[in-house]
């Protein structure tokens, strides 16, 4: 703590992610999502730090009833890390109480972009690219009717740089697009980017996946000023271009 010195604001973007894995191991998930932010929200105490905007998700709406999802939607999340994410929201309210630290929860939904793990729907994009990339078949869970709302990593940098830069009530925001696109949709415009005629291969559904996901986002852009910039098309063309240059590189090295 000394090193560090003052601190004014903090980002927490730090967290397990996969949605399957917190199914399948709930306890890892915990530790490292709700013990890891009451850690960040202890050092941000100390270093006197006025405000922490945290990395929260969408999936803590769970199935939500109505659509678009707005933020003063139910909280009932069906996963592990959807509750870890909830969780965490309101062990920042009570810091908020307590301590007087500023919270911002910013609920990402499907961000996606260059350097993206591939697992499951946190990363159905760079996996879908990867697969294209190598004349691999499609793989989608259930019918592919599941939409999601996608929103490209820079805009989402540009939205946590709002958060923690902008004089703003404490309270949470919907980060996303307000479009959505069903998983099928989004393999077919994978192909056409690729230029791949690739067999499309269905499995059953993922155990906590969700039917439809679309974002209210009318707080964000009155609020934080925040509208998302990059096209799904856009967005889509410079991810398969960075895992194609990796792909490149890869053969290079085995050469």
């Amino acid at each position: 703590m000394k090193r560090v010195g003052r601190v004014d604001r903090v980002a927490h973007l730090a967290a397990a992610t996969s949605v399957q894995q917190s199914v399948r191991d709930p306890v890892s998930t915990t530790e490292v999502n709700v013990i890891g932010t009451l850690n960040v929200l202890g050092a941000a105490k100390a270093l006197k730090a006025e405000r922490v905007v945290f990395a929260s998700s969408a999936a803590v709406y769970g199935t939500p009833r109505a659509f678009p999802i707005a933020e003063d939607a139910s909280i009932s999340p069906i996963s592990p890390y959807g509750t870890s994410k909830a969780a965490s929201e309101l062990y920042l309210r009570a810091f908020e109480e307590n301590h007087g630290i500023e919270a911002v929860s910013l609920r990402y939904f499907n961000v996606y972009g260059p350097r993206q793990t591939p697992s499951e729907y946190a990363g159905v994009i760079s996996v879908f690219a990867k697969r294209a990339l190598r004349r691999q078949p499609l793989q989608i869970f259930g019918d592919g009717s599941q939409t999601r709302d996608f929103i490209y990593v820079s805009d989402v940098i540009d939205a946590t740089v709002i958060a923690l830069e902008k004089n703003l009530k404490s309270r949470a925001f919907n980060i996303a697009s307000g479009k959505e696109i069903t998983i099928l949709e989004l393999a077919k415009m994978m192909q056409e980017i690729i230029e791949a005629g690739l067999e499309l291969r269905f499995s059953p559904s993922l155990a906590g996946d969700i039917a439809r996901s679309i974002a209210d986002v009318t707080r964000a852009h009155s609020e934080l000023g925040f509208i998302a910039g990059t096209s799904m098309k856009d967005g889509l063309s410079t991810t398969a271009q960075w895992l194609a240059q990796g792909v490149r590189t890869k053969r290079a090295h085995q050469g």
